[in-house]
C-alpha cells in the first residue's frame, strides 16, 4: 500500500486553514466537485476525477493541528484510505501537511491522484491567503498600448 505525501507553506492562521477543511463552505472552495454534508460527522465528495463519490468519515480531530479522515463509502480506490491532515504554526502563516494513506493502485494511477491532491493543496493555499488588490496606476496603462 502507498502514500501520498504532500506540504505547503500557507501565510494564513491556522483557524483559517482549519475553517477550508472543516465547513462546506470552505471544502467546496477548493475541491474540484461538489462537497455535502453525508451525516454528522462525514462528507460526501464528488467529482469528475472519481468513479463515484465518496463519503470521508471524520474520525479524529483536534483543531487548527489535526484532522484524519477514513473513507468508509465510494469510489472503489478510495475506500478504506486515510486522508490525515495536520497544521503547524510558523512564525508567519502555518505549514499544511497531507498523508493520503493506504492506497492499492498501480504507479502510474498513484501518480496522478498525487498529482490532483498536489493542486487541491495550491487551491487551498489560494482561498486562505488573503487577497491584496492589485494597486491601480492609470500612467502603467501606457506602457501597454
Amino acid at each position: 500500500m502507498a502514500t501520498l505525501n504532500h506540504q505547503i507553506d500557507i501565510d494564513a492562521p491556522a483557524a483559517r486553514i482549519w475553517e477550508l477543511l472543516t465547513t462546506r463552505v470552505g471544502l467546496q472552495s477548493w475541491w474540484n466537485g461538489t462537497v455535502a454534508i453525508a451525516s454528522g460527522d462525514s462528507w460526501r465528495f464528488s467529482g469528475d476525477e472519481l468513479e463515484s463519490p465518496v463519503t470521508l468519515k471524520v474520525v479524529e480531530e483536534e483543531p487548527d493541528r489535526e484532522l484524519e479522515w477514513l473513507c468508509v463509502k465510494g469510489d472503489p480506490n478510495w475506500e478504506n484510505t486515510l486522508v490525515l491532515w495536520s497544521l503547524e504554526k510558523l512564525e508567519q502563516g502555518c505549514r499544511v501537511s497531507l498523508a493520503h494513506r493506504d492506497w492499492r493502485l498501480p504507479e502510474a494511477e498513484l501518480a496522478a491522484e498525487n498529482t490532483r491532491w498536489g493542486e487541491r493543496l495550491v487551491k487551498l493555499r489560494a482561498m486562505a491567503q488573503p487577497r491584496d488588490e492589485m494597486p491601480y496606476n492609470d500612467q502603467d496603462l501606457s506602457a501597454w498600448t
